[in-house]
């Protein structure tokens, strides 16, 4: 017989706490894997003279973001949230616009990732400045700084 485990998890948080936290964060991971996916585009389909510089500094970036979505989901998970399900998911509340065009202009491709990164760093800010409160008032502080949960 299949046991299905229950996803609560042990919190001080209110209810409202979690959801509101985790449904932000879940925005924030959609925000992520939007320009993931925008970046891998954009480092694919690269040309110019400057292909090779650009090409390598996308892949790089690419590494880098998607570095972020572990722990933005599992941060969602710690509190006692879920985070995304699916694909379909992260574009019905992606913040970030996709680019499907045939072809775009290597500088026009790092304008639009820069907008975009400027755009994310925006969406984190409005999450932690919120919620840093309720958070930090449910750790408890120790020697030199360091904090339990």
């Amino acid at each position: 017989m299949l046991h299905i485990a229950s996803l609560v998890t042990p919190t001080t948080l209110s209810e409202k706490a979690v959801n509101d936290i985790s449904g932000a964060l879940v925005l924030l991971l959609a925000d992520v894997f939007a320009l993931y996916l925008k970046t891998k585009n954009f480092h694919w389909h690269m040309s110019g003279p400057h292909f090779r510089d650009y090409h390598l500094m996308l892949d790089d970036q690419g590494e880098q973001v998607f570095a972020m979505t572990d722990a933005i989901a599992e941060r969602a998970r710690k509190i006692g949230g879920t985070t995304l399900r699916s694909i379909g998911q992260i574009s019905r509340v992606q913040r970030i616009v996709d680019n499907d065009a045939e072809y775009v202009k290597p500088l026009d491709m790092i304008a639009e990732l820069r907008d975009d990164n400027a755009l994310l760093t925006q969406n984190m800010r409005n999450v932690h400045f919120p919620n840093a409160r309720i958070l930090l008032s449910n750790c408890q502080f120790g020697p030199a700084g360091t904090f339990y949960r």
